[in-house]
């Protein structure tokens, strides 16, 4: 038994859904940090303004805890940035549409073979020159 060979648009299609993976992926995790700045603020303000030593250790806590999520989503920016940037804008912005365009051209054509092809006669029943 043979193993039916992937397509090239599935190929491209996967590519196209990588790039746009990594440009989610970097949005999500930079708004994330963005929002881990904010809530430091609060949780030093809550330090600030706390008198009980077990308010101030729980409040400890949540700000270790926030800076622990920072630090991850942090990662994940940066290891998508590169490529996310890239895609994001001028050359590779450009590239990545002529790439889906592509395989829009490329579903086409792959639909084209795989399906019901017939051969039209270019020349009808007893028409045309006789010799």
């Amino acid at each position: 038994m043979t193993e039916k060979q992937e397509l090239p648009s599935g190929a491209l299609e996967k590519f196209i859904c990588f790039a746009e993976t990594c440009q989610e992926n970097y949005r999500i995790a930079y708004s994330c940090v963005g929002d881990e700045d904010k809530r430091l603020q609060d949780l030093l303000h809550a330090l600030e303004f706390t008198d009980n030593k077990y308010d101030m250790h729980n409040e400890a806590l949540k700000l270790w805890m926030s800076r622990k999520e920072r630090r991850v989503k942090k990662d994940a920016s940066l290891l998508n940035r590169e490529i996310a940037e890239y895609f994001q804008e001028g050359n590779g912005k450009k590239f990545l549409n002529e790439l889906r365009q592509l395989l829009g051209r490329q579903r086409k054509a792959e639909q084209y073979l795989e399906g019901r092809r017939e051969y039209r006669k270019r020349m009808p029943e007893g028409g045309g020159r006789s010799l």
